[in-house]
């Protein structure tokens, strides 16, 4: 053993290479395991509600493997364990990265616990011996203190560094986990990643780094040094025993990554028998910090833009999440009770004296909350089967300035405005407050989705085929008529007139909202009634104009629509599509994008080597609001330059709008601000052609820069005299 000297540090160094066959910790992973302790507790970060809670409700509402059931607020995956212990087919939403994770590797019960085993000694070793040789020592720490430490130790790029909450993780511990996750990559399984990372999670925050956590999450005493390894290993004990407990099933849990007030992006309309959550609670915490160290560890987030990103997913529930953008509040400017609790909040701010930017937010965000939650809501009521039972699980707070927020009450009213059925509020738990002493209750607001008559059914349908023209022309024309004066190239409204409105008629609304919006952007013409109004030589548009808002605007009449020239010359290509993909694409616009990708005609239309990026995307523009694209391509040239190409595809019946490539340029200069942006669309032609448009921004406004037709054909169908004929043309 290496001496110490008064007054240094020194690490006792092992005289051989240090084995980790895993039977020394056995004795103390099974004192952690135990019967009694829930399978697949090894990683939640939030403890939302017990196993049972879901248990309880899964039963109550007669749930089995005939049906699906959805958890919009998943966190770390709890309701979707136990549908799966019970063979109840679900879904899971969330938009922290991080508790997306977790619940993703919490349903995978694949791995061969006992190779899982091997596999995680294999990797301890490793990583063992390469803290001897930088002369560490992972099992019994011992030192003095000189201060110095005899290796160089290594750290996060600066821009992961500034993303940690101030000494969550000393030194010592941080750089003996990075040597560790360098083995953990070096020697990777697909089988066991995932379960290996989890738990390394796991560790961090509960034994590795200076983390406490009370009603937030805060930063301890800074520890000299933590047993990282060991822990590490012992922490992959508990997961093989998990696994062992758990036998492989068919019974499908999928996680999606995504926001809960946009559900009707990513789940079938009327899919869902029943929700089991609990979501955000409206409070000071902030959820993101509370997972900060280990997304930060493991890559999930890299930098302060990734940050904002998963903030803008989340409900807001604390000051630390609200932007000037959000206006989720709108949605409740008409609640009586909720509006007098901010006025309560703000009156009690001003009383108090406290003029911090924090608690000048507070009563804004409780408005933000509830008007997130009638958000998801009323996106929710697409998704839900007649008859759908639904348990929130939420608390009382008093988290700001201690005015009282009865949640599970006002979501009660909240959903009974939206057409829902409550059928209880069931006291589950009380907690003391910490400032007031109240008791405080934690509840399960129990509601229903009413059931549909068939004659309903019919008539939902054919309104939104149809009879959707005449129905959205009448709303459309009240708002712009009531706002119009002449002189006028703007006019603003939001979708809170788009109800208004159809209140005023007497008119049913859509399930969809937004395709009153749409269908005047890509579908059909405005009316006579509004197009008469324009100035000489416009038309008008409608623009997005932020989180629910549009905008009428008069462009000049000869941009407002994009068609195929019908005399352009055609290029035949070899049709690649694979068969299977032609025979199962369900729209046009799916079928298009497929040919697109498939046949690489981005590439030969741009000249730049492609890699498609992600198929609809949806997000967030400063300005803009929401919007989506349809495919997004990233390419190199010969010179090494970086391209962003984001494509729009149109099928024979719907046009191309200036509104959606506008809206591209905004994508690409807020998310892709590094690449040279070349917006694209693509649409079916006469005679099987596909177009391919390319844009451009100038002084001027938006034009097209460059236009192709394509026709896929089989191989032999292209001739040497149409080889020719390629040869002979000239670029654009």
């Amino acid at each position: 053993m290496k001496k110490k000297k008064a007054g240094d540090i020194a690490y006792e160094l092992p005289q051989a290479k240090p084995q980790l066959d895993g039977h020394r910790l056995n004795d103390r992973a099974n004192q952690i395991y135990s019967a009694d302790r829930p399978v697949h507790s090894w990683y939640r970060f939030v403890l939302s509600f017990p196993p049972h809670l879901v248990r309880d409700y899964l039963k109550r509402f007669g749930l089995n493997e005939s049906h699906r059931v959805l958890d919009p607020f998943c966190g770390t995956g709890t309701t979707l364990v136990e549908c799966k212990k019970l063979g109840v087919p679900s879904v899971g939403v969330e938009a922290n990265p991080m508790a997306h994770f977790a619940s993703l590797t919490k349903v995978d019960w694949s791995p061969d616990p006992d190779l899982l085993w091997q596999h995680a000694t294999h990797v301890a070793n490793s990583a063992l011996t390469e803290f001897s040789l930088q002369g560490l020592h992972d099992e019994i720490f011992s030192v003095t203190t000189n201060g110095h430490l005899p290796t160089q130790l290594r750290i996060l790029p600066e821009a992961q560094m500034e993303l940690l909450l101030s000494d969550s993780i000393s030194p010592l511990p941080l750089h003996k986990t990075l040597v560790l996750l360098d083995y953990l990559k070096r020697y990777s399984d697909a089988r066991f990643e995932q379960h290996e990372l989890l738990a390394l999670a796991k560790v961090l925050v509960t034994s590795i780094s200076n983390l406490h956590f009370g009603p937030e999450v805060g930063v301890g005493p800074p520890k000299l040094d933590a047993v990282v390894v060991p822990a590490w290993l012992e922490q992959m004990q508990i997961v093989c025993s998990d696994l062992r407990q758990m036998s492989d099933t068919l019974t499908p849990a999928t996680i999606l990554l995504g926001d809960s007030r946009q559900l009707l992006d990513m789940i079938e309309p009327q899919s869902i028998d029943a929700v089991i959550t609990s979501p955000p609670y409206p409070n000071e915490k902030d959820y993101t910090r509370t997972t900060r160290l280990e997304s930060v560890l493991l890559e999930l987030i890299r930098n302060k833009a990734d940050l904002r990103a998963l903030k803008r997913g989340l409900i807001r529930s604390n000051t630390r999440g609200v932007s000037v953008e959000d206006d989720d509040d709108t949605w409740v400017a008409q609640h009586p009770e909720i509006q007098r609790i901010a006025s309560d909040i703000e009156a009690r701010r001003i009383s108090m004296g406290k003029t911090s930017g924090f608690e000048r937010l507070y009563a804004r965000v409780t408005k933000l909350y509830f008007g997130g939650m009638v958000r998801h809501l009323s996106d929710l009521r697409h998704v839900l089967k007649p008859g759908a039972h639904l348990a929130y699980v939420v608390g009382d707070q008093a988290s700001y300035l201690r005015v009282m927020i009865r949640t599970g009450q006002l979501l009660g009213q909240i959903a009974q405005s939206l057409g829902y059925e409550l059928e209880s509020i069931d006291l589950f738990r009380t907690r003391l407050a910490t400032a007031t002493r109240e008791q405080l209750r934690e509840e399960v607001v129990v509601l229903k989705w009413p059931k549909q008559k068939r004659s309903r059914d019919r008539q939902i349908q054919t309104s939104n085929t149809m009879a959707n023209p005449n129905r959205y022309t009448r709303i459309i024309e009240r708002i712009f008529v009531e706002r119009h004066t002449d002189g006028v190239s703007e006019i603003e409204f939001t979708r809170e007139d788009l109800v208004a409105a159809a209140d005023a008629l007497g008119i049913k609304l859509p399930k969809n909202l937004g395709d009153v919006i749409y269908s005047f952007r890509y579908r059909i013409a405005l009316p006579d009634s509004i197009k008469t109004k324009a100035p000489s030589g416009m038309e008008w548009i409608i623009r997005p104009a932020g989180q629910a808002k549009y905008r009428f605007v008069a462009v000049a009449a000869s941009s407002t629509r994009i068609a195929p020239n019908p005399l352009h010359a055609v290029t035949k290509v070899p049709d690649s599509t694979p068969g299977l993909i032609a025979a199962y694409a369900l729209s046009d616009e799916q079928s298009l994008l497929a040919k697109v990708r498939y046949n690489r005609l981005i590439d030969i239309f741009t000249g730049v080597t492609c890699y498609s990026l992600q198929n609809h995307l949806r997000t967030t523009v400063p300005n803009m609001g929401q919007v989506e694209t349809d495919e997004i391509y990233i390419g190199v040239d010969k010179r090494g330059s970086h391209y962003v190409f984001p494509v729009q595809a149109k099928g024979g019946k719907d046009q191309i709008s200036i509104v959606q490539i506008e809206q591209d340029f905004a994508l690409c200069a807020a998310k892709f601000p590094s690449l040279i942006c070349q917006p694209i669309a693509a649409q079916f032609a006469e005679d099987d052609r596909i177009a391919l448009f390319k844009f451009e921004m100038g002084d001027a406004g938006l034009s097209v820069s460059s236009e192709r037709h394509y026709k896929l054909v089989p191989p032999d169908e292209v001739t040497a005299e149409d080889l020719q004929t390629y040869r002979a043309r000239t670029d654009d």
